[in-house]
């Protein structure tokens, strides 16, 4: 699986949204090894567009020789997009992703941590929404090691630095080789992600529920 589900939940997130549109995502999305990105924006204002292939590959030209990422441009393939508001269920969609970049809702966070092994979850915190539950949830996965968590203006930075980026809240066994970290060539195991017990997502809940003091 060389997919990538962006997902905001039943609102609006414009402001991921509009990362999702830069060219800088999709080279570096293209670059970690992905072909494919589906993008479920809600109400959103903003609409999924995919940029021009010249302005990915100005990115890509732009960053070589950076040592911070040692990228190469050999084979960088255009992503293929494909976008909705809403469906009566993801569950396709996260099944068939290696990664999941999601505004932390709950339902979301724990399909993409089951079965553990399948996919990697980075949780983006709508840092405009005063007391956000959902940052809270998204911290406490990250402290546990099951998840990173990033804002939208750091995502970017994410995805093109990974463990370089030391403003990133992140347990910090992850690897520094930033594909190994976020790409699809290892497993979440192998790149250091925590996982629950495979095939039972109601562990999930209750442990959840006690980190969260439910």
């Amino acid at each position: 699986m060389k997919s990538v589900f962006v997902t905001v939940g039943s609102t609006s997130f414009d402001k991921l949204i509009e990362v999702t549109n830069d060219p800088s995502f999709y080279a570096a999305l293209s670059w970690l090894g992905y072909t494919d990105l589906v993008v479920q924006f809600g109400r959103g204002a903003t609409v999924p567009s995919p940029p021009s292939q010249a302005s990915v590959n100005e990115v890509v030209n732009r960053l070589v020789g950076n040592t911070a990422i040692g990228c190469q441009t050999g084979g960088l393939q255009m992503l293929r997009l494909r976008a909705f508001r809403y469906k009566d269920s993801l569950d396709g969609e996260i099944s068939s992703s290696s990664l999941v970049i999601s505004h932390g809702g709950a339902a979301t966070c724990l399909q993409a941590l089951t079965p553990f092994g399948s996919r990697r979850l980075v949780v983006v915190v709508n840092d405009s929404l005063s007391g956000n539950h959902q940052e809270e949830l998204a911290f406490t996965l990250a402290r546990g090691g099951h998840a990173v968590v990033t804002s939208p203006g750091r995502l970017l930075s994410l995805l093109w630095n990974g463990m370089h980026d030391q403003s990133l809240y992140f347990n910090k066994n992850f690897p520094s080789d930033v594909k190994r970290f976020l790409g699809p060539s290892v497993s979440p195991e192998e790149a250091g992600f925590v996982g629950f017990h495979r095939g039972r997502p109601e562990r999930l809940l209750s442990y959840l529920n006690r980190r969260l003091g439910i």
